[in-house]
Parts: C-alpha cells; structure tokens; sequence
C-alpha cells in the first residue's frame, strides 16, 4: 500500500490530493510542527508570516481529519511519526521545485512524480474533493471568503463590480470572524457570517453553494477541488501565471 505524507499547510496539501488520487491513494500522514523549519530551508530563512507560522499542529490535524478521509482515496489520515514510519511517497519534495516553477501546485505534484503529461492534464481541471452531505443555506447561492494576504490592488473595484451584478443579496461569509469584519469594512458588502468549525464543514457550505468568490486561501482550494464555479481574486504582487491558484483552463474559473 502506497503511503504518503506532507507537512501542509491546508492549501499546500488539498493541492496535493489530485497526484494522491490519481497514484491510487493509500495513507496519509501529516507531519506535525515543521513549518517553521520549511520557511529557514526552503525561502531563504526568516520566519513565517503569521497565518504559517507554528503549523501544522494537532488542531490542524483534527481540523482536517474528517474531510481527508471521507476521500475513498485516503485509507487513514494519522500524524506522522517520522522515526518509525516508512513513506512511499514524500509531498514535501514539491518544495524546492516550487522556488522557480510557473504554474499550480498541481503540476508541480505531477511532475515529481512523472506522471506523464497526457494522463495528468486533466487532474487540475476535474473535482478531486468529495463531501458526503453538502450544507445548503437557504437564499445563500454564493460564497465569500477573504483573507488578509494575497489580495489585488484592485480589489475594492472588482467587488464593486461583483456587487453592482446583485451578488451581495444572495452571499455569504465564511472563513474567521476577523476576515469576514475586515471584509465588511473594506468591501462594504451587507452579508452574513457563517462559521465552520473544521475543513469538512467548510467544504460543505462551499459544496452546496453555486458560486464561489474570494483570494488564495484554502477556501479556494477547496472550491477548485470539488468542483464548485469560482471567482478568484488574483495577488497582484506576482505576475499572472506565478499565482498557486492560477488554472487558467479550468471550465468552471474565473478571474479578476
């Protein structure tokens, strides 16, 4: 049985999982605690910004472990234990490719493992997320979440336009009570807060919804991986195609 492992974050792994599906799947470990780590080896030392820093811990492991494995793909999600267990396949090594490499994550998972580009041309543009009872909100067809980094210089004028098309009426807000307060602040958009206590939550309010819209966040990384149509507010601090969320054939993407 193949076994893989990564040490996050969120949006880092749910990326990760088209490569895991499609290689058949197996177990999964999270490896605890190695953020900090990653960011003095990888980016040129530091510390993380303040979202990372510290991850992943066994919150984040509890966070994430009811959606991992309502995944069929997924066997058993359990915290790695990196002395005695043996892993087939390492996610983290995505890591150094990462530093220079134009696109997703999801070719960068792809092409570590040489899966050949015919077979995974499609993994980026498919669900590869499920979720076993979607949670609708009555009167709330579309999405919102923001958070405070990786946002547009532009941003107040794309919701603008977003709210002028009626969207306003029909939103909501999920992600942490401070992001829905900024967002209300800056956007001024009149909507309500929805709170999720775990990724699965999350992932079925964003499943029984139409309409997605919000920046990179693994909200959005949600939303791609289960196939939900998505609005995605691109960083402006790097060009167009070095974006992590950037799937620019994807037939349910849209961005501003």
């Amino acid at each position: 049985m193949k076994s893989f492992k990564h040490s996050g974050t969120f949006g880092d792994l749910i990326y990760s999982l088209p490569v895991v599906k499609f290689l058949g799947g197996g177990k999964f470990f999270l490896h605890l605690h190695q953020i900090d780590w990653v960011v003095q080896h990888y980016y040129g030392g530091g510390q993380p910004d303040p979202y990372h820093r510290g991850r992943m811990t066994e919150a984040d492991f509890l966070s994430l472990k009811d959606l991992m494995l309502a995944q069929d793909y997924i066997d058993s999600f359990e915290i790695l234990d990196p002395k005695s267990t043996e892993i087939s396949h390492n996610l983290d090594r995505f890591r150094e490719p990462f530093k220079h490499h134009p696109g997703n994550y999801v070719n960068i998972y792809a092409e570590l493992f040489r899966i050949p580009f015919e077979e995974f041309k499609n993994l980026r543009n498919e669900p590869w997320l499920t979720v076993p009872e979607p949670t609708i909100i009555p009167g709330k067809t579309v999405i919102i979440n923001r958070t405070g980094r990786w946002t547009s210089s532009t941003s107040r004028e794309s919701y603008d336009m977003i709210k002028s098309q009626g969207a306003e009426a029909d939103s909501i807000f999920i992600g942490h009570e401070n992001e829905y307060l900024q967002f209300k602040q800056d956007m001024a958009w009149d909507i309500p807060y929805h709170k999720t206590n775990t990724l699965l939550e999350m992932a079925q309010v964003i499943a029984g919804a139409d309409q997605f819209i919000g920046n990179q966040s693994v909200a959005l990384a949600l939303a791609i991986g289960l196939g939900t149509e998505f609005a995605c507010e691109l960083r402006s601090d790097l060009p167009i195609e070095r974006n992590e969320c950037w799937f620019p054939e994807h037939p349910k993407g849209d961005y501003f």
